[in-house]
Order: C-alpha cells, then structure tokens, then sequence
C-alpha cells in the first residue's frame, strides 16, 4: 500500500501508533544542537536513534528513508520540563491512564518530549496511592509516553514557606518516613524539593542522594551556612528560584543569597514573566549562566484551559488572564499567592529569548540538556548528536512548535506547518 508522509504524521499524532520500520530523513533545517547553530543540517533517525547528523552534503539518507523537509525550521532538542504539575484539567496527584495521556499529548503539542509529574505532599494514604499509579504509569508502554519519572515537591518542606502548597499536608522528615516513600517508588523517583533547615531533613537528604536522587532547596527559610551543609549533604538544585522564598536581606542571607552564589547549584525559574520580572531574568542569566539554568513550567491542571476555577493542593485556585491564584478563602476573592503557572517550555523559550536576554542557543540549553544533566540522562538526551535518542522539537523562525518527535515516533504535527506537502518532497514509501 501507499502511505504519504503528512498522513502518516497525523495517524502517529492522533493514534498513537509508531512511526515505520524505515528510516526517517529530516533536512534543510537550522540545527540548534544546542551549544552552537548548524545551518541546512539533516539527520537520519532509525530505532529511535539519531545514526546521521551534520551538513545536508555530509549526510547520506538511506535508499529506504521517509523524507521530510524542514527548510526554514529549527530543530532543536525535546524539551524537558521536571516541575510539572498536570494540564488540561487534569492533575498528576488524581489522573487515571486515560488523564496522564491527556496531558502527555498536550505538552508533547508544545515541544517537551520527557517530564516528570511533580507531586505536592498529601495526607499518608492519597499520597502513597498517587505514588502507586505513577510507578505504573511510569513503566507503561504507551505510545503518548513522555512520563519519565516523580518529581517530589516535598513532603519534606518548611511549613512557614508553604506557598500554594498547603502547609498541614507537609511531613515532618526522618529516615523512616522517607525510606517507606522511597521503597513505594523507588527508582522512579528522579528529584525531590527539600527544605535542609528542618530537623532531620539533611538525614533524608544523604540518603536520598546515595540513591542518584536530585535534591533542590525549596519552600525554604534556611540561612545563607545552611543552604552551604545541605550542598555538602548532596544538594544539587533549587527548585522555582525567588519563589517560596526570602528575598534577599545584605545582613542575613538565605536561600536566595546561597543560590546565586554557589556555583554547585543549579536553578529552576519559571520564564513567563509573571513569577520573575524579565529584568530579574536578565540579572538571573548575568549571575548563573545558561549553564546552570534550568526552564520549568510548575503548571497546574488549568495550563490549556481556559481562565475560571480550578483546584491545586486541595485549595481553590482562580485563574484570570492565564495567571493562577489562591483563592481567600473567607472573602472569596483571589489572593497575591500565585499557584503555579499555566505556562508551558515552549513559551519559556520564546520568554527567555524575547525578554530574559538569552540567545536561542542559551534558551535551548536551558530547556532541555540542563535538565538532562540534572536527571543523569546526557547520556542519550538534550543534545542532537549521533546515538542520542530522537527526541526532537521542530519550530518555525517564531519558535512554535511545528512537530514533536519522541524516540523517532511523531507525536504530534502542527496542521498549519504544512510539512512535507512539497509534490516532489512527499515521500510515497510502499509498505506490504
């Protein structure tokens, strides 16, 4: 039979079925890999892998490839988001199967390719039946798949810093609390929020650095000398930067003093220019560098939906002009208290170019091989190169997201991108 490229994207896209056997052939495009720009570059994926990449004259498509042409696009590694808390109306802490792939196939539509469903602490019970359907999801085999591990945002956090997240639901730590999660789990924990002040805390923290955990100070009011123990306790990141946390005082310093001013650390910032001003963007890639920068989305369930109620942490929450908010709860009026965003990388991207002061080369990095870094996955994602996974986003000169490709399935194709429509581009591959 004869199968054209656009409708075999969409059937990828819509189905949820695999891209073919034979190899796929991207060329013309501008290659954002992501440390410098490769101008009219081509690539061939096969088995989920990258197995060419480099000038288009330096690359041989096989005789058998699907071809695709995306001259006039960048092509840039899948976004990975590692604070991310549901969207379109659903919430990692409830969703059932058919809910996680709803809001897989929604951040796939906006570029990310790998995240992790971040978790706010819970009573015991819930908590641990949460931990239960993501393990599970985790290792299913669906094709939407973009879950790739638990994010805990906490428990283990000061309730004095609580934010949106509700401060009766946080746990006191201590290695028997955190050695009964970690057991529920396990593996598929790959980064917790942690506030290293509390006591106990730094008991949970080496242990759970021991086990390849990435800890970030969060929800925080520790001291400027002991944010520099829990970095010597394994402390890696800091998670949503200048949010849930003192601002910085020249007597006293704290979380944030520490952040900027420990190289070890790397930092999360939510870059839709609500939760940090874009000069403080600007003076956040001055002072860290896109190297230790990492873009996150910390959206909720009303991230794709439109403004009105909703729910986070079992609280209410009012989003209005895209911006989510506690609701007060004796005046029924929105508070200051921002609950998460509705943001989603790949307008992070286009924030941190267009206001935060980053190149796109910088942007991407942060997008996506910082991340990578953070999780121990450089091995195999965030850069474009010969044996990397194929988890691509391709963009147009705007940066919107035209096509999404994960481990070389075509999860999602912009209708209006007009990819591979070119009468003698349209490759017609004959399939038995």
């Amino acid at each position: 039979m004869i199968i054209e490229v656009r409708k075999l994207i969409f059937q990828a896209s819509s189905e949820g079925t695999d891209v073919p056997a034979c190899p796929l052939y991207f060329y013309g495009f501008d290659a954002i890999t992501p440390y410098r720009l490769e101008p009219y570059a081509a690539m061939v994926i096969q088995d989920g892998k990258i197995v060419q990449f480099g000038p288009l004259p330096e690359v041989t498509p096989p005789a058998d490839a699907l071809r695709i042409d995306l001259a006039g696009r960048y092509v840039m590694p899948g976004f990975i988001d590692c604070h991310v808390h549901g969207g379109v109306g659903e919430d990692f802490c409830t969703a059932d199967i058919q809910g996680l792939a709803k809001i897989e196939r929604f951040y796939a539509a906006h570029g990310t390719t790998s995240l992790l469903a971040t978790v706010y602490p819970q009573p015991e019970g819930p908590f641990f039946d949460t931990l239960e359907r993501l393990v599970g999801a985790c290792k299913g085999d669906r094709p939407t798949r973009i879950l790739e591990g638990i994010h805990l945002e906490g428990p283990f956090m000061n309730p004095s810093m609580h934010g949106a997240i509700r401060a009766d639901y946080m746990w006191k730590p201590s290695l028997g609390a955190w050695r009964n999660i970690y057991l529920r789990a396990n593996s598929c924990i790959k980064a917790m929020t942690i506030s290293p002040e509390i006591p106990g805390a730094l008991d949970v923290a080496r242990d759970a650095a021991m086990h390849g955990i990435h800890l970030a100070i969060g929800h925080s009011e520790a001291s400027y000398e002991q944010v520099s123990e829990a970095i010597d306790n394994g402390l890696e990141g800091v998670t949503h930067i200048f949010n849930a946390m003192r601002p910085m005082h020249h007597r006293k310093p704290g979380v944030l003093v520490g952040t900027l001013l420990r190289d070890e650390l790397f930092v999360e910032v939510i870059a839709d220019a609500v939760h940090v001003h874009p000069a403080v963007l600007q003076l956040l890639l001055k002072i860290k560098t896109h190297d230790k920068i990492i873009l996150v989305t910390d959206a909720i369930r009303a991230a794709g939906m439109p403004d009105g109620p909703y729910e986070f942490s079992g609280q209410p929450v009012r989003v209005c002009d895209g911006r989510a908010y506690l609701v007060d709860k004796d005046s029924n009026d929105i508070s200051d208290t921002l609950a998460g965003s509705t943001l989603t990388m790949d307008q992070a991207l286009r924030t941190m170019v267009q206001a935060g002061g980053a190149t796109l080369t910088q942007a991407a990095q942060m997008a996506s091989l910082n991340a990578a870094r953070i999780l121990r996955m450089k091995h195999c994602r965030g850069i474009l190169a010969v044996g990397k996974n194929a988890d691509i986003v391709v963009m147009d000169k705007a940066l919107h997201v035209q096509m999404t490709v994960k481990a070389g399935r075509i999860l999602y194709c912009d209708p209006a991108s007009h990819i591979g429509l070119r009468p003698d581009e349209v490759v017609q591959q004959a399939a038995s």
